[in-house]
């Protein structure tokens, strides 16, 4: 069951989701009638719904794959770095909540204080004629009805009305209403509670009209008639708050051809279609993790590589110059002789855990920022996944060591996204402070924190809505990486790609 931040969100989103379709109708709805008639107008309004159910219906699914001797099963969420220790991280959500629903409460006592108004005035003979019932929806017309109606005037009303009926134009106000109380903060939901019911009333007009051709004259005077005196209704349907002036104009228009009807009809679903389908697809991709053994030695392709800072530049500078050095086969064998036991000793140690779908070499790092922090005799190993903004799927795989500050290696693949996922972590105590970045400079924009227990996995949501799979693992440092960090630093100039 989700929770009150989880309820929160989907009310939110659905909500934008509301304003945009809402929006986009408003612009269309005139055009659309003028080239293709008010009852195509009329169905434009179910863009707003869909759009809705777009943004309740489960998001797509992406499946990461992650390495069952890297954690445990049993993941760790703690208090993000952001987060002060012992503090509620909704302390306004409550209020919030009990707002909204204070809101709702009042919204359904105006709707009933109305609903039970017209009812009082229907069984006196002072309201209609109108639509009313939900379940079992009827016409209701005054007292003086026979009177104050002509019999032309009367045909054409009681076929008004029945077009009502035959639609299910009720229930539809009825969702309406409820729609309008739950989202009674949103100026959308109440500008398309007012504009649906005056297209539903100039559909029905065009198609009364077109049933009764000769019946203008009496339709027009009947529509005066019943606007002088109707009662609105919230449950039902009446003529009251229509526009009189432009419901007369209409009728004096000529009815578009079938052809053209069918035509904006198709428009209108292609539109309702391509807007649900763009709304769910615009949603955050959900994360699935799949625990799984890892083969015994790394994919072809994955090479593990180095980064180092020089001494002298602790954040973020520019590559070292490079010391001069004898040039000659000497001094390439020297090299080659200080170089492979390096790559040797590091191998074992860092096989990078690449989840499946990720098959491409990983990206060599020029520099490392200053931000990790290990304990003295520790390798804090941390592998993060996830979504960039973009749809791509992100991965990386560092290991920072307790020797020194300025010296990590491991991996990284973008897939072609212009975002790549960076890490950090701090070490305190039993904790792991783990960064995670959609970017090398570490942007606040772009970057999440999470606090982790050695060998637990955890979800950072990144301020951009995605969320990245993270799991620190610790073990000692070896004397080799100790003494490969050394020498790199020493050089200045080993680590660079």
């Amino acid at each position: 069951m989700a929770d009150l931040p989880e309820l929160g969100e989907i009310l939110l989103r659905a909500n934008l989701a509301l304003a945009v379709a809402v929006a986009g109708v408003m612009v269309l709805r005139l055009p659309v009638r003028r080239l293709f008639g008010a009852r195509i107008a009329y169905g434009l309004w179910i863009l707003p719904p869909l759009a809705v159910l777009a943004m309740l219906v489960p998001a797509r699914l992406v499946t990461v794959r992650l390495a069952a001797a890297a954690m445990e099963a049993t993941e760790t969420a703690l208090p993000s770095a952001g987060a002060v220790p012992g503090a509620a991280p909704f302390d306004a959500l409550p209020w919030l909540v009990g707002l909204w629903l204070a809101g709702v409460a009042a919204c359904l006592a105006w709707q009933t204080w109305r609903q039970l108004r017209f009812a009082r005035a229907a069984r006196a003979g002072r309201a209609g004629p109108a639509v009313v019932g939900l379940l079992r929806p009827r016409v209701v017309t005054p007292a003086d009805f026979a009177q104050r109606y002509t019999p032309a005037e009367r045909e054409v009303v009681l076929a008004h009305e029945q077009v009502h009926l035959e639609r299910g134009d009720p229930a539809i106000n009825a969702g309406l209403a409820l729609l309008t109380c739950v989202n009674w903060f949103n100026p959308a939901a109440h500008a398309m509670s007012h504009w649906l019911k005056i297209d539903q009333e100039l559909a029905c007009d065009a198609r009364v009209v077109a049933a009764h051709p000769k019946a203008r004259k009496a339709y027009a005077q009947a529509m005066l008639k019943t606007q002088l005196a109707a009662r609105p209704i919230p449950l039902g349907c009446h003529w009251s708050s229509h526009p009189l002036a432009e419901r007369v104009r209409l009728l004096t228009r000529p009815a578009p051809s079938r052809a053209r009807r069918l035509a904006g009809a198709g428009l209108t679903v292609t539109l309702a279609l391509a807007g649900a389908v763009g709304a769910w697809a615009a949603r955050p991709a959900r994360l699935a993790l799949v625990y799984e053994t890892p083969a015994a030695s790394a994919p072809e392709g994955a090479a593990i590589r180095r980064a180092a800072y020089s001494p002298s530049a602790p954040r973020a500078p520019s590559p070292p110059a490079r010391p001069a050095r004898p040039h000659g086969p000497a001094a390439r064998t020297e090299a080659k002789a200080t170089a492979e036991p390096l790559v040797a000793a590091a191998a074992p140690t860092l096989e990078p855990i690449r989840p499946p779908g990720l098959q491409r070499p990983a990206r060599i790092i020029q520099a490392v920022a200053d931000r990790s922090l290990v304990q003295p005799g520790s390798a804090v190993r941390v592998v993060a996944s996830g979504l960039a903004p973009d749809g791509i799927a992100l991965w990386s795989d560092f290991t920072a060591f307790g020797s020194q500050r300025l010296y990590r290696k491991g991996a990284y693949e973008r897939g072609g996204s212009r975002y790549s996922v960076f890490t950090s972590v701090v070490q305190e105590g039993e904790r792991l402070r783990v960064t995670v970045s959609l970017g090398r400079a570490f942007r606040p924009e772009l970057t999440g924190s999470i606090d982790l227990l050695p060998g637990k996995t955890g979800i950072v949501r990144m301020p951009t809505g995605q969320a990245m799979v993270v799991t620190a693992t610790v073990r000692p440092e070896t004397p080799e990486e100790v003494e490969e960090g050394r020498r790199m630093i020493e050089h200045g100039d080993a680590g660079w790609g």
